[in-house]
């Protein structure tokens, strides 16, 4: 009876250290997007600055919302092996598959999976992937902390079909209502890890206005924190600029207080052992990323809205290299800025990072206009077009928002003629809802990459100059 007493009180005194007492201050730090930027841009962001921020305030909890790939020449040429160095260095708690996860394909997200020493979410994809994990659950200070990755249901649409074979993609409300008994028995505190759309988090947040806080992702313009009812949404847009912190304050494992804010990665200096782990990957890359393939006379910048002069520079050279009379490009798919003066090598390769080749085909007026209209969803954005002259009215619905299609010269589209087109192979396999362009005739993969066509024809023109010209007009 007596060893049954003191084993019952020793189970009590550990239960009773194990609780935390008083007041209990959990840190999390955070960051979505980061796309590859292991150094930084214009005084913005890297890894080792990222690494310098995130220590300095001795956090508990260190988290990902996903992209962590893709972007820059230094992570693509190693399929994403120092971003992953560094981040496990770091002491990430957990990351988020994005759709740039899959870019690289599946045996090389498998081999960065298992390189990290941390987990990668996604509760709503199901995948050959054995390495993606539903949720993961940590103890902070006494506090048992549930975490739930969650992907855009878009992410087919976001990634190239080649590298989405057996993936199978379950509605984000459905997907966390089955997981969510054994996360709650599991847990003290939820926290989603998403990279969803902006409608997407809304629609989540409204089915479980339990889960207090969301570290976002995917979308680059949206900027943390803001509130969606209950929820605090925290999210650093895009490429390290910014780092997250949410500082949490709970009584008995109940939550008393929640704050965050942003924190901007501009002249920080370098954390020392992340900068160690970089450098023989750039030094690989060094010469490569600095030759110098042209001028600017100034900034160029892509935009999904409006016509812009980086969009017109990339459809131009689309349709110089193919002979075309029109070329079509996703906006989507340019992914970062030419600024004004010389241009490397390096910062071609970030405007088009991706694998995409050329593609010439030809496409009937019809299915030319039908592209057009594509570009019209919010989550799709304005085509990046050359040879041709558009004129939509948002007022209206469906295909009467294209008001006007014409060549460059002028002469009006027909919808039973054929013209000749350049674009890539990803959309020609339908991302970004771009499936017309499968229905094309004669169509020729030019097995060219998308960035040396943009740097030839930067190379031939020597000068690249910004400008607009009207080929995109709203009433």
């Amino acid at each position: 009876m007596k060893c049954v007493r003191k084993l019952l009180l020793c189970v009590l005194l550990i239960a009773g250290c194990s609780a935390p007492h008083g007041p209990v201050h959990v840190v999390v730090m955070h960051t979505n997007d980061i796309h590859g930027q292991i150094l930084p841009k214009d005084g913005a962001g890297g890894l080792p600055q990222i690494a310098t921020v995130i220590r300095s305030a001795n956090p508990d909890l260190i988290l990902d919302a996903g992209d962590m790939f893709t972007g820059t020449f230094l992570s693509d040429e190693f399929k994403g092996e120092p971003t992953i160095q560094a981040m496990n260095l770091i002491g990430y708690t957990s990351s988020t598959i994005g759709n740039h996860e899959f870019d690289y394909g599946q045996d090389a997200l498998r081999m960065r999976l298992r390189d990290a020493s941390f987990p990668v979410l996604s509760a709503n994809l199901e995948t050959p992937i054995s390495e993606i994990k539903k949720y993961t659950v940590v103890t902070v200070k006494g506090i048992r902390f549930g975490i739930i990755g969650l992907t855009t249901e878009n992410v087919k649409a976001k990634s190239h079909p080649k590298n989405m074979d057996g993936v199978t993609v379950v509605d984000i409300v459905e997907s966390v209502k089955r997981i969510l008994p054994e996360v709650r028995s599991a847990s003290d505190f939820i926290i989603c890890t998403v990279h969803l759309e902006d409608a997407e988090e809304k629609r989540f947040a409204e089915a479980f206005p339990e889960i207090r806080l969301m570290i976002g992702g995917h979308n680059h313009d949206a900027l943390g924190p803001y509130s969606l009812g209950q929820t605090l949404v925290a999210k650093t847009g895009v490429s390290g600029r910014n780092v997250g912190r949410v500082d949490l304050e709970f009584q008995e494992r109940n939550l008393t207080k929640i704050e965050a804010k942003l924190i901007p990665v501009t002249n920080v200096p370098a954390d020392p052992a992340i900068v160690k782990i970089v450098e023989p990957f750039e030094t690989r890359v060094r010469a490569r990323m600095a030759e110098i393939v042209g001028e600017a006379t100034g900034d160029l910048a892509s935009s999904k809205k409006v016509e812009s002069p980086l969009a017109n520079l990339v459809a131009d050279a689309f349709r110089e290299e193919g002979k075309t009379q029109i070329a079509i490009e996703n906006t989507g798919g340019i992914r970062a800025r030419l600024t004004k003066g010389p241009v490397s090598w390096g910062a071609v390769f970030e405007v088009l990072p991706f694998a995409n080749t050329l593609v010439t085909l030809r496409l009937t007026g019809a299915q030319l206009k039908k592209s057009f209209i594509n570009g019209l969803k919010p989550e799709v954005g304005l085509p990046a077009v050359s040879g041709v002259r558009i004129r939509f009215d948002r007022q209206k619905k469906g295909a009467e928002q294209l008001v006007s299609l014409t060549l460059s010269d002028g002469t009006p589209i027909e919808d039973e003629k054929f013209y000749s087109v350049t674009t890539h192979d990803f959309l020609i396999a339908g991302g970004d809802g771009y499936t017309e362009l499968a229905k094309g005739a004669d169509i020729r993969d030019t097995n060219i990459f998308l960035r040396d066509v943009l740097i030839d024809y930067i190379k031939a023109h020597r000068v690249v100059i910004p400008a607009t010209d009207g080929r995109i007009t709203f009433e």
